[in-house]
């Protein structure tokens, strides 16, 4: 049922104007037709078991009537069954977490000979990498520093003799000092 907004009588859902006061209802009676139509369609989707599709069709309705109790009440379900899961596999990822840190302790700790060989071959490939790093680094800082360094000025870096005596030295900056005779 329909309520004018003009004289909030009850109006009949199939009539386009109301009785009382011929007011145009064709608006409002289309945005229930159409809040009705996707509240059937939801909940034909639902039952048929393709609750994605439902979810957004209740969606849909709420974007027409964001006040509509049906579609906020099926949303909001829809929306706990979600948490629940993401609280469920937040407890998965915990427990994946504990069972890799309990391998690795347990190959940290190590069972028997085999493994304490694989573990100092480990270690000394290690060790062997980071020697063989530093010396590289080393020989390359070394060799680099050697020859970037001239010996001795080369001409090229030296002022000219005709460049220096025509350039004018620039005037003291303040008062004059007196010269002496």
């Amino acid at each position: 049922m329909l309520t004018c907004p003009m004289c909030k009588k009850t109006v009949r859902p199939a009539s386009r104007a109301c009785p009382t006061c011929r007011t145009d209802l064709s608006l409002l009676a289309d945005y229930v037709d159409r809040v009705e139509d996707g509240l059937a369609r939801a909940d034909g989707l639902a039952r048929a078991g393709d609750l994605g599709e439902a979810v957004w069709a209740y969606l849909g309705v709420l974007e027409v009537d964001p006040d509509n109790r049906t579609a906020r009440r099926q949303v909001g379900q829809v929306a706990a069954a979600v948490r629940q899961f993401d609280r469920i596999a937040l407890g998965r990822r915990w427990l994946d977490k504990l069972h890799r840190q309990a391998r690795f302790r347990r190959w940290a700790e190590g069972g028997g000979r085999e493994r304490r060989v694989n573990r100092v071959l480990a270690l000394s490939t290690l060790l062997l990498l980071v020697g063989a790093a530093f010396l590289g680094g080393w020989w390359l800082g070394a060799g680099h520093g050697r020859s970037s360094l001239p010996s001795e000025p080369t001409p090229e870096l030296l002022p000219a003799p005709q460049e220096a005596a025509s350039q004018s030295p620039r005037p003291p900056s303040g008062p004059p000092r007196p010269t002496r005779l």
